[in-house]
């Protein structure tokens, strides 16, 4: 840089056709700021249409290379800075002084998800191949380290554009953009850093705005979509069970455990011994079912996705996984942090297969052997409890939706997704009209919430209250039966 030449910022924003009346108001006033209270900088402006994200952010790129900026800060069209919304001048808008201060190669700030668990958009790797959301107690309220900062509000160092290979964002198949850029710049030294004492509102497509203040009022509210499964990098999930089921079985992908998936159930009409035996029957052949129904049914890749990012970070939750089969709820959640124990069938391979795999993984999971059947929890209470695809493998099912809301806490969620599978002709499944299942989990104080959650009434608003049972927007899911017909 030679002596009189300033250092120059381009401040890039990726846009759809409209931007609120309040974001207009909020980046004229941050622009105001830039101009007035910034003089030892030149700024260049690069407002690109959005269609696909990564051709937008790529042609940033691009506008900052020819204006020679030595800084680039990428915000989004859905931040805003003053989150109060106040008149007159604000230090809201000296973050980007306080960004460039830290002399950060990449260096991002606080905000959270605008739906889903509105968890905070920074991320910290795991087992080196993934990703997951940092908790809220992780937030340290300064300067960190992180794996992953989000794109919405970024400042990147242009010397990293010319060390990284072209072209710097690609489709977001695997990686959403932000995570792609933060993995390439560590390949080549860099480092990401979030100063989380600096917070950006993230505003909804309501035109409300998500801050820690409110952010869990929203919570649960939506199903995931777009900005968190490109987020939440799930695909890591699914990558690192396919190859754990690969070493487990002998099978060496899901094309190979796909071939095999439906080659026993049609045995099962012909079978006279009890279900549980049934159940240990074809033991990997069961697991490649599983991963093949987990990874390649939309249907069932959504929903779990979206329980994997509903239920939040913020402290310890204990979790049940009841019958947990492969467990790809019980193994996300232990490996984020959460206390969970994991039931099925005793000597069944899917859950011998998960009992396996935490142990490879050095997880603290624990493991409750049934018999099949209603589950006796003793004493235990959950905060959340995870019931897919197996309360309609139970005969007595209405003593299992009493049983589990006996042991989830006041507030607690249930996620099933029996109010919407339809299922009348698979082998293994006992009958589970839509309606009565959800008047049941009414009946046990269950709420629904939306098609797979129901919410545990307080003691004060109970439909009825009875002591714990000694007994033992989706269309509807298919089997894994007829998905596999149509697979």
């Amino acid at each position: 840089m030679t002596p009189d030449r300033k250092p120059v910022v381009c401040i890039g924003a990726p846009v759809y056709g409209t931007v609120g009346p309040d974001i207009l108001e909020d980046w004229m006033r941050f622009a105001y700021h830039c101009g007035r209270r910034m003089p030892q900088f030149e700024f260049l402006l690069a407002i690109v249409p959005k269609n696909e994200q990564f051709r937008a952010r790529n042609a940033i790129v691009l506008e900052a290379q020819k204006g020679q900026a030595d800084w680039l800060l990428m915000l989004d069209d859905d931040m805003i800075i003053n989150t109060f919304v106040t008149q007159g001048p604000s230090a809201d808008y000296g973050f980007l002084e306080r960004l460039i201060a830290h002399d950060k190669d990449l260096c991002g700030a606080l905000y959270w998800q605008r739906t889903g668990a509105c968890a905070p958009v920074l991320m910290a790797p795991v087992n080196g191949t993934g990703y997951r959301f940092l908790r809220e107690d992780e937030v340290t309220g300064g300067l960190q380290r992180v794996a992953v900062a989000g794109g919405g509000c970024l400042l990147i160092k242009m010397r990293v554009f010319d060390k990284i290979p072209q072209p710097y964002f690609a489709p977001e198949f695997e990686y959403g953009t932000d995570v792609q850029l933060c993995r390439k710049a560590a390949e080549k030294g860099f480092e990401v850093w979030a100063d989380t004492s600096i917070e950006l509102g993230h505003v909804r497509e309501a035109r409300t705005v998500v801050t820690r203040r409110n952010r869990r009022e929203f919570a649960l509210t939506d199903p995931v979509q777009g900005e968190i499964q490109q987020q939440f990098v799930s695909s890591a999930v699914y990558d690192r069970l396919v190859q754990d089921a690969a070493d487990w079985t002998g099978y060496l992908d899901v094309e190979a455990m796909t071939r095999v998936a439906g080659n026993f159930l049609e045995e099962r009409k012909a079978w006279t011994g009890t279900d549980a035996e049934w159940y240990r029957q074809f033991p990997k052949e069961r697991v490649a079912r599983q991963v093949w129904f987990n990874t390649k049914i939309p249907s069932k890749r959504q929903m779990t996705e979206f329980i994997l990012a509903a239920v939040s970070d913020g402290r310890p939750h204990d979790v049940l996984d009841f019958g947990c089969g492969i467990g790809i709820p019980a193994f996300t959640f232990s490996e984020r942090g959460h206390h969970v124990t994991a039931v099925d069938i005793q000597g069944t391979g899917t859950f011998e297969f998960l009992q396996w795999r935490a142990k490879k993984h050095d997880l603290p999971m624990t493991f409750h052997e049934s018999q099949g059947g209603v589950p006796h929890l003793g004493s235990a209470q959950f905060d959340v409890i995870v019931a897919m695809d197996s309360i309609e493998h139970v005969a007595e099912w209405r003593l299992v939706v009493r049983e589990l809301g006996a042991h989830l806490r006041p507030g607690g969620v249930l996620f099933s997704n029996n109010a919407i599978l339809e299922d009348h002709l698979h082998p293994e499944h006992y009958d589970i009209n839509n309606r009565e299942f959800v008047e049941v989990c009414m009946a046990a104080d269950l709420m629904p919430y939306n098609a797979i959650t129901y919410v545990k009434r307080s003691p004060e608003h109970s439909v009825a209250p009875r002591p714990p049972a000694k007994d033992q927007t989706y269309g509807n899911q298919p089997s894994e039966e007829s998905a596999h017909a149509h697979a």
